[in-house]
């Protein structure tokens, strides 16, 4: 924009000497035409010696003192000539120095004769040749010069026009490029808002190595995104924990019975051991490290959960992450007598994502559909390929539905339809904005009284 501003500057400076030369050079042409126009009639007074057979003394020091303020003009003007007319000037100044010449004579010897003189023929001849030449040679030069002031003047009358056509075009190309560079920038933070509204909290990379007010907008955009990072990790922070506080009574309750089977079979292992045979204490033993791997596996998928992972994208297994989610979920499913069916095929393309996180999505709509069907029911998981290098994720409950009146809400933040103390509301808005930064999208299809069915794609890990 800048060198915009100065390209038009030094145009209009162009533009403004190029007149002033144009009209300096005019003024020069004009002031040796006058020259030349003297030069001329100092010319005359030499013809008009020609016809004169007896010369008078005046007649000849008019004609002399003529001839010799011509080579004196035209000797002081040569340097405004044009190149051609300059080439001319020495054969003129020959010519003048002729007649010079001729007339010098004629006047020494009215001086020592004190009468008139006369020219001689041979001499009256070649005054004459000198001076017809010189004046050949002369208009020659006025010629030329005259044709190069009308020139001079006939580009002053279309110049104007010349120069502003030139201008304007000039004009309208700062004003493009002023548009240019206005609006190629605010483009470009349009889409950088539609991708923020879609969750992508990724830093503006800036596009201009110096800066401009644009560059100090994405340093105050990468200032707001980088709290929108640091709010949207402590809502999923804060989402996990929430999951985990749901599931803690099913988990305690998962984990009690393996503990306690442990505790019965020992407590009867040290009680008969002395009586016990070899096989029967080999089976005892067995069921006492069957039900410690049992609880180590509860544990294990409950740190897995809850392990602080950076979140970034990864070809993942989604296979392995759904099967996970149900075990994690299988507690607090047979608390509430919900029952579930997976189909899934066996080669299920992996995705791009977060395990982690993708756990925390998926384990938090299982929550959703159990908990809506407060008697009890079934819940469908299945998972497959769609187009568009999509992989799609359908989890599926009989419960009581969503009103349609509702069903436009339920993804805005913090808004619930528990009871209060039940829910924070961060559940959906959270997990569809995990889902959007991995570049995929979040579906709710429901209606009062027929259940609720989510479905969630993410885009395939061999899909660029």
């Amino acid at each position: 924009m800048v060198a915009s501003l100065v390209l038009c500057f030094l145009a209009s400076g162009a533009f403004s000497l190029g007149a002033f030369i144009l009209l300096r050079k005019a003024e020069v042409k004009l002031h040796l035409l006058q020259t030349l126009e003297r030069l001329d009639d100092r010319l005359l007074r030499v013809r008009a010696l020609e016809d004169e057979k007896i010369l008078s003394r005046a007649d000849v020091d008019r004609a002399l003192d003529g001839v010799r303020q011509a080579d004196a003009l035209l000797r002081s003007g040569s340097h405004a000539l044009q190149e051609a007319d300059r080439a001319i000037v020495p054969a003129l100044l020959l010519q003048l120095g002729t007649c010079d010449r001729l007339l010098s004579v004629v006047r020494g010897a009215a001086e020592v004769g004190g009468r008139p003189g006369a020219l001689s023929a041979r001499d009256g001849a070649e005054l004459r040749r000198a001076e017809a030449e010189g004046n050949r040679l002369l208009e020659v030069i006025i010629r030329r010069e005259r044709s190069s002031l009308d020139g001079i003047l006939r580009f002053a009358e279309t110049g104007p026009l010349v120069l502003l056509g030139l201008q304007l075009v000039l004009f309208v190309g700062i004003i493009l490029a002023f548009a240019k560079a206005l609006v190629n920038p605010i483009r470009r933070f349009e889409g950088y808002t539609a991708r923020i509204a879609a969750g992508d909290f990724s830093f503006i990379t800036p596009t201009r190595r110096y800066r401009d007010e644009f560059s100090d907008l994405a340093v105050g955009v990468n200032q707001m995104l980088g709290e929108l990072q640091a709010q949207q990790h402590r809502l999923v922070k804060g989402a996990k924990l929430a999951v985990v506080g749901t599931l803690t009574s099913g988990i305690a309750h998962e984990l009690n019975n393996p503990l306690n089977n442990v505790a019965i079979t020992t407590e009867a292992l040290m009680e008969d051991l002395p009586t016990l045979s070899d096989k029967e204490k080999w089976r005892l033993l067995q069921d006492i490290y069957f039900e410690t791997e049992r609880a180590s596996e509860i544990v294990k998928s409950l740190l897995d959960f809850t392990r602080q992972e950076k979140g970034e994208m990864v070809a993942v297994d989604l296979a392995d992450v759904l099967g996970s989610t149900l075990r994690l979920a299988q507690n607090e499913m047979n608390l509430n007598n919900v029952s579930f069916t997976c189909q899934m095929p066996p080669d299920l393309p992996r995705v791009r994502g977060a395990a982690n996180q993708l756990r925390q999505v998926f384990l938090n709509l299982l929550l959703n559909a159990i908990q809506a069907m407060p008697g009890g029911g079934r819940v469908w998981v299945s998972a497959g390929p769609q187009d568009e290098g999509k992989v799609c994720v359908e989890i599926r409950d009989e419960g009581t539905g969503i009103p349609a009146e509702v069903l436009p809400r339920i993804f805005d933040p913090f808004f619930t339809t528990k009871e209060p103390g039940q829910g924070t509301g961060l559940g959906l808005s959270v997990s569809l904005s995990i889902i959007r930064t991995f570049g995929g999208d979040m579906q709710v299809v429901s209606s009062l009284g027929r259940g609720t069915t989510v479905h969630t794609c993410l885009p395939r890990a061999d899909e660029g």
